[in-house]
């Protein structure tokens, strides 16, 4: 089949899976994502995740982060600061302890017991964000806190990936462990801080052109250049997104129709075409698959977050539903965390069969936080009306 057809094929089912969720009372990934199942190598086989599917893939998780960054104010965001950096150690110390505990309880060596930690300590981001945006809670206080954890929690966990890595070469005690923590640094450096100067100048010149999409192109490009530049220093493209739709926020927020033409275009293709990607992976059900250890893996997959997550955010949150509901947005695992699996598969540090428990575990997570999510929002919500 032609990356075309397929292409095609992905829209008009997750369209159509997506408004079937929607009607439902879910968010519309959850049906974009079953789409990606029933499409994949688990069910029909009639889609087969590959190269050109992956490169519009990243650019939906980039548009995604983009467009949730600049629904944001920076100076809001910042004021959370504090917040998501607890939330965010409690949301990756508790995972990760259970998960090297966990590791070491079933008889897998140290290198391995530390790769399961990393893997349960990084969130997706877009996962959360997607569900906060259908929910209409990305600016509630809940949803900011979630938000930024994630952001802050995906930064540790690729440098803790570096130091495994830097261990399971040799190198732990050379320039290999320091050096991505140093291109971290510099990078929120110039982006954050230079950058909020520089890009919202550059952007307001685009708006002096002749030619009228000028302005829609150059938050395209910026979105895109900040994105390829996390990526360069070992952070997701992701990261980059969400941080350049920080900065561009105000300025974009300006033109209501500039913010809903990038909005609709992005929400109508690319990232569609991510959360089908994601139910691509799934992978088919045989022997290999399911182990004994998927069943603990996974329970832990949820508790470790929820607990950390809870515990990091109780202090700043009123009540107990909302630090709840952080833990829970918390909980879903990515394209973060495949990425690191697919690392320690390459790097012979797991075999096949941890890693489709830990592909499976990310996928059990994905379409699990969604419902969870929906139920707990309305259970606040419900709550609240009653008083």
């Amino acid at each position: 089949m032609s990356p075309l057809i397929e292409i095609i094929l992905i829209l008009v089912s997750a369209k159509v899976l997506g408004e079937l969720a929607e009607r439902s009372g879910f968010p519309s990934l959850v049906g974009e994502i079953s789409a990606g199942i029933l499409l994949g190598p688990a069910l029909l086989g009639l889609v087969v995740p590959g190269e050109t599917l992956e490169i519009f893939s990243d650019i939906g998780i980039i548009a995604l982060l983009f467009i949730s960054g600049a629904q944001l104010n920076i100076r809001t965001f910042s004021r959370s600061e504090k917040a998501g950096t607890v939330t965010a150690a409690g949301g990756i110390a508790v995972p990760f302890i259970l998960g090297m505990v966990l590791g070491i309880l079933s008889g897998l060596t140290l290198t391995v017991s530390l790769l399961i930690g990393i893997t349960l300590s990084i969130t997706s981001i877009g996962i959360s964000v997607r569900t906060l945006v259908d929910l209409r809670q990305l600016k509630s206080d809940a949803g900011t806190l979630i938000v930024s954890a994630a952001v802050i929690d995906d930064i540790i966990g690729i440098l803790l990936l570096s130091i495994l890595m830097a261990l399971a070469a040799g190198t732990a005690a050379g320039p290999a462990v320091f050096l991505p923590v140093l291109l971290t640094i510099i990078f929120l450096i110039v982006v954050v801080y230079a950058g909020r100067r520089f890009i919202p100048w550059l952007f307001e010149k685009t708006s002096r052109a002749h030619t009228h999409e000028m302005p829609y192109s150059a938050a395209i490009i910026i979105a895109l250049a900040t994105a390829a530049l996390a990526h360069g220093v070992g952070l997701h493209y992701s990261i980059g997104a969400f941080i350049a739709g920080l900065i561009l926020g105000d300025s974009i927020r300006r033109d209501r129709s500039l913010f809903d033409s990038i909005s609709d275009f992005a929400f109508g293709f690319f990232v569609s075409i991510f959360f089908v990607y994601v139910g691509l992976l799934f992978p088919p059900f045989t022997s290999e698959v399911v182990s004994v250890f998927l069943i603990p893996f996974v329970a832990v997959a949820f508790a470790g977050k929820i607990i950390g997550g809870y515990a990091g955010s109780r202090p700043f949150l009123a009540g107990r539903t909302a630090p709840l509901l952080v833990g829970i947005g918390l909980c879903p695992r990515g394209e973060i965390t495949l990425v690191v699996a697919k690392v320690a598969l390459t790097a012979g540090i797991i075999g096949s069969v941890l890693y489709s428990s830990i592909v499976l575990m990310v996928l059990a997570t994905i379409i699990s936080t969604p419902f969870l999510l929906t139920w707990g929002f309305r259970s606040m919500e419900q709550a609240r009306g009653a008083r």
